[in-house]
């Protein structure tokens, strides 16, 4: 395989980059709007010998194209996304859709002429399901959908792009659909204005700072990133796909006031307040999600997440970033 991850330096992006390398499944080409700094290459140093990091702008419809074609790109997981919410959405509107939309078009169109290409894989999100109902009930992939974001709204169309032009090409093109994601690498970006509430604990923690935290009952499927990139690599190595849509995650919810204990557990000194504007991390009723539902992806490709939230956190304190400070040793 020769594979192609867009949006490969961005959170989910270079995790990916690197648990494919890591599998040996061939070259990775990670492509995003910069080269990697630092932090970055420190991130990719283990798998650096397969690993190439490209300059591109998802939006430029012949640059996607001819890289396509100039490399013989086998596979290609389509990973780049601006994640955003609120006023940013009417104040980022045309952006937006450029980066979450109109470059799936783009690389769709460009997949048709790039005649070694055999899969398309798009990261889509959970953010289409919206807040649930039953906040326990996994969530299935032909469940009711929300599309009351303008993400969820670009998210959802283009895997509806990718399952049509899945048909035009012949090629097998499908969707995935992740949870909360937590681990190694995720910071502020353009793409992604503000980091999550686990990266705040881990922050913290870190830090030996004491914080304030808000949100017991908020649920989310948190899952670690070797879990995502071991399922995007079983897709990507899978003969075929029969479904246009797979959700990957842990497959259960984890309450905040789980995490947070596993946090505390570890050393992390946090007081609960009811009122959250009053703590430093907050999760809040919007945020619940059902975990979503893994028996289809469970059942094709045989997926089975490997990691539990301590195990997943004691895994990220043990990967290196360059600018952070040293972790302390994990001790739940």
């Amino acid at each position: 395989m020769k594979i192609l991850v867009t949006g490969g330096l961005g959170f989910v992006g270079i995790n990916l980059v690197r648990g494919l390398a890591e599998r040996g499944l061939g070259e990775v080409i990670a492509a995003d709007l910069s080269l990697p700094g630092p932090a970055e290459e420190a991130f990719l140093e283990p798998v650096r010998a397969c690993v190439r990091c490209c300059p591109l702008d998802v939006r430029d419809r012949a640059a996607l194209a001819a890289l396509l074609t100039d490399e013989a790109v086998t596979h290609v997981v389509h990973a780049a996304a601006i994640t955003v919410s609120g006023e940013a959405e009417r104040s980022q509107a045309d952006t937006i859709v450029a980066v979450n939309l109109e470059s799936t078009l783009h690389l769709l169109a460009a997949a048709l002429h790039a005649p070694a290409l055999e899969k398309v894989l798009l990261v889509s999100s959970s953010g289409v399901y919206g807040t649930p109902v039953d906040l326990w009930r996994p969530q299935r992939e032909e469940g009711p959908l929300d599309l009351t974001s303008l993400y969820a709204l670009t998210k959802y169309s283009a895997e509806l792009f990718v399952a049509h032009y899945a048909g035009l090409s012949g090629k097998a093109m499908a969707a995935v659909r992740l949870p909360a994601v937590y681990g190694p690498q995720e910071r502020i970006r353009a793409s992604r204005p503000h980091t999550s509430a686990v990266h705040q604990l881990m922050v913290a923690l870190r830090a030996s700072r004491a914080v304030r935290v808000a949100g017991p009952e908020v649920a989310r499927d948190w899952t670690y990133t070797a879990d995502i990139a071991a399922g995007v690599a079983a897709l990507l190595a899978a003969p075929r796909w029969q479904q246009p849509v797979y959700n990957l995650s842990c497959g259960r919810s984890i309450s905040f006031a789980e995490v947070v204990e596993t946090f505390r557990a570890a050393g992390l000194q946090a007081t609960w307040v009811a009122d959250a504007s009053e703590a430093e991390i907050a999760m809040r009723p919007h945020q619940n999600r059902a975990p979503l539902d893994i028996s289809r992806i469970r059942q094709e490709i045989g997926y089975e997440p490997l990691y539990s939230l301590s195990d997943g956190l004691k895994a990220w304190q043990q990967v290196s970033n360059v600018g952070v400070k040293a972790p302390r040793a994990w001790q739940p």
